[in-house]
């Protein structure tokens, strides 16, 4: 399972945009806001399942290179496709997702932005698509963004699981919301079968989670060196008030990698995964609106980020601040666009290689949440 780290991202052109807040009296943080809740046309400023698969056809139709957009290997519990888009054919794998969660949607306009960029006409772009060859899934849990489906509570979607009522009353399976369906982010199996539920005991064909295993199926078709992965999170604050603006972190799962007798090679994914994770804090140091710190991630082998860590990829999670207002969602995309192309651009000029690793083990810890932020 060991491996060489190599990694994927944009080339794009970046332009820092500045937050302005608008001055109170008391701010719990700086800058103080924006809050959830201020601007509920928040998700309409994010494109629809049939506006992203509509997009992604617009940028293949211009696209320059090797590029294709397809389904992937499994539907939603709806029937719905999952867009995947694989550009380039170079000798290096490289697979970034997002938006395994379905209210954590913003992070799916970055990946549209890493796609253009990556199949455009610049030198660079040409120059990654000769050396990577990129799966990029802009919005997993297609379903639990925007499916016009209800759970058993009435409420609808956008919500963080994928639709899957299919338990009614405890007890329901591990991480599932009753009369919901499951997280995503918790369900990919770690052992040689995609399709192994990650917490029975023993090989079974029993995962219930089908975007879960078509992440899994799109692994093994590309063995990637490098997943990297998108999510949002709440409102927190550092040591000096600073209102965080993202947070990382690289795989943990070392009970497991004990018990899978694979602790010397999972200890080298570890640190391939944090000099990704370097790149993208030293890239993002330069600007003024990011303030990223270190995700307080479980051990839990089932995530995305533990689970291709054991599998032998490099895997690194990216979270955003999100459930903001719509005019915020510029300086959150931004900020992906940047650590994705941070490590794209490490992996082509051979500094990804050799980069300490010293930007990681020195980051920050996340800091406190701000559970009422509206309050001053």
């Amino acid at each position: 399972m060991k491996r060489q780290l190599f990694a994927l991202t944009a080339a794009v052109t970046l332009i820092p945009l500045a937050l302005v807040a608008p001055a109170v009296a008391d701010p719990q943080s700086q800058p103080n806001g924006p809050w959830p809740g201020e601007n509920d046309s928040n998700i309409a400023a994010i494109r629809s399942y049939e506006q992203l698969w509509s997009t992604l056809e617009n940028i293949e139709g211009h696209a320059k290179g090797t590029f294709d957009l397809s389904p992937a290997p499994l539907t939603s519990n709806t029937g719905r496709e999952i867009p995947v888009v694989s550009i380039g054919d170079g000798p290096t794998s490289v697979m970034l997702i997002a938006n395994q969660h379905g209210n954590e949607y913003v992070v799916s306009e970055a990946m549209i932005e890493v796609v253009k960029g990556l199949s455009g006409s610049s030198a660079k772009a040409r120059e990654m698509r000769e050396k990577l060859s990129v799966t990029i899934v802009p919005r997993v849990n297609v379903d639990g963004f925007d499916a016009d489906v209800f759970d058993t509570s009435g409420d609808t979607t956008p919500w963080r699981q994928n639709y899957d009522p299919s338990c009614t009353a405890e007890p329901c399976d591990p991480f599932y919301e009753v009369g919901r369906g499951y997280d995503i982010n918790r369900y990919h199996s770690y052992t040689a079968n995609a399709f192994d539920h990650p917490y029975r005991e023993g090989d079974d064909n029993d995962n219930p989670v089908p975007e879960s295993i078509a992440m899994r199926l799109l692994w093994d078709e590309r063995q990637p060196e490098l997943v990297v992965d998108f999510h949002h999170q709440g409102s927190f604050v550092d040591d000096d008030g600073g209102l965080i603006t993202g947070s990382t972190m690289w795989p943990n799962a070392l009970d497991e990698a004990a018990e899978m007798g694979i602790s010397d090679e999972f200890a080298e994914t570890i640190t391939l995964s944090k000099r990704a994770v370097s790149k993208m804090l030293t890239a993002l140091d330069q600007y003024g609106y990011a303030n990223i710190t270190r995700y307080p991630s479980t051990s839990t082998p089932g995530i995305a980020r533990n689970a291709y860590g054991l599998l032998g990829s490099a895997s690194v999670l990216f979270e955003m601040r999100g459930g903001i207002e719509a005019k915020s969602n510029g300086y959150i995309t931004k900020t992906a666009q940047v650590a994705a192309a941070s490590v794209l651009e490490a992996a082509a000029d051979g500094t990804l290689w050799t980069t300490s690793t010293a930007p990681a083990d020195q980051i920050r810890e996340r800091g406190d949440d701000l559970d009422n932020p509206h309050h001053e």
